[in-house]
């Protein structure tokens, strides 16, 4: 789980933030940006909890689902958000009417509020705004996102155990992977290896079909000589892995599949040189794009999709390795780097992906699971 320490870094970052932005106050309403600034991890299943969160610069204080645990802030209160194990249908409101009364009687004038505006009910909103009446909302999604892509060590402790956990499930899926097999069953399979793996139950799906470029795994046998594409994602204590590997079904490899394999390969070979704090993602896609443009079977093609992506709280973070859009590498990045190429005279194609920590130090690997078609 994040540590005490981290999440109280952050809450004071976004204070920092608040006061060079000049704004009174924030609300925090997305669950995952809740678990950011106070350690307070909500659970995804059945559904992601509901919660808000209010900061300003001097208090913080939290309204929560009963029962899940501790929270860095100074107060926090709880909703019920389920009665004798049947889910409550009313959490916003049950959320309103904690917040009516710890706003009532409010004398306090905010003159500038920041908001999660891909996030906040608008009963809250019209709520804070009857309290409080702010003169102005500011949306601070950027603001929040901009933080988030730098990652603290707390967060890449987390990050570091996800990417373990996917490394558990292709070591299995890697021996489950014969003709005939279905690619359910080779699905079910990583799956397995990661809940025993966490020693929990956490999300692992991802890319899992065979003689394709990808998509969700399909009741079909595989069958020899098919290259398959294996993009898989772990999601553990509230942070992402995401990898992919290729193997070949069975043993016979050919000369097209073995030097498109390379190929991929060889782009992580360059990546310590060209994904560095300072590139322009744009800048690397291109680099990656112009290296896969080497093999005669993609010179024109090149790669057919993103080079890459940040990666953290979500799968997909800014900034990412696109033809069209990037933005700054930045230490504290974790970035997922994907050279990818497919024909069907391969029978379909590679693609592999690993993750990358930007320190001051140079770029480190974060998966280290062997790349061989085999």
């Amino acid at each position: 789980m994040l540590t005490a320490t981290g999440c109280l870094t952050r809450m004071q970052r976004l204070r920092q933030a608040l006061a060079e932005n000049k704004l009174d106050a924030a609300i925090i309403s997305d669950p995952l940006e809740v678990y950011y600034f106070t350690g307070m991890l909500l659970p995804r299943v059945p559904h992601l909890l509901a919660a808000f969160l209010w900061v300003d610069a001097q208090t913080s204080w939290l309204i929560a689902p009963m029962g899940q645990g501790q929270a860095g802030v100074d107060e926090l209160m709880t909703y019920e958000w389920s009665h004798n194990f049947t889910t409550n249908a009313d959490w916003v409101r049950r959320i309103n009417t904690l917040l009516a009364a710890r706003l009532s009687g409010t004398s306090v004038h905010i003159g500038r509020i920041g908001w999660q505006a891909e996030m906040l009910a608008r009963l809250l909103g019209n709520t804070v705004d009857a309290a409080v009446h702010p003169d102005e909302w500011i949306a601070i999604d950027d603001l929040i996102a901009d933080m988030e892509s730098r990652k603290d060590p707390d967060e890449i402790d987390l990050i570091r155990r996800s990417v373990q956990i996917n490394e558990a499930a292709y070591k299995a899926v890697q021996q489950a992977i014969k003709p005939g097999v279905t690619e359910l069953d080779v699905l079910l399979t990583g799956q397995q290896a990661a809940h025993h793996e966490a020693g929990e139950i956490v999300v692992h799906m991802g890319d899992y079909t065979s003689a394709t470029a990808g998509g969700w795994a399909r009741n079909r046998p595989i069958e020899a000589g098919e290259l398959y594409v294996v993009d898989a994602w772990t999601y553990a204590r509230g942070y992402w892995a995401d990898m992919s590997r290729t193997f070949i079904v069975g043993d016979e490899i050919t000369p097209l599949q073995q030097s498109i394999f390379d190929t991929m390969k060889h782009v992580h070979d360059i990546i310590p040189s060209i994904l560095i704090p300072g590139a322009d993602g744009i800048e690397v896609w291109k680099q990656i794009d112009a290296l896969i443009r080497q093999h005669p079977s993609f010179a024109e093609s090149g790669i057919p999709h993103h080079g890459g992506h940040n990666i953290g709280l979500r799968a997909h973070e800014m900034p990412d390795l696109n033809p069209d859009r990037g933005g700054t590498l930045e230490v504290g990045n974790v970035v997922c780097v994907e050279p990818g190429g497919y024909t069907p005279a391969a029978h379909i194609g590679v693609r592999l992906e690993n993750m990358y920590l930007l320190t001051e130090n140079g770029t480190v690997s974060l998966s280290v699971y062997p790349m061989s078609l085999r």
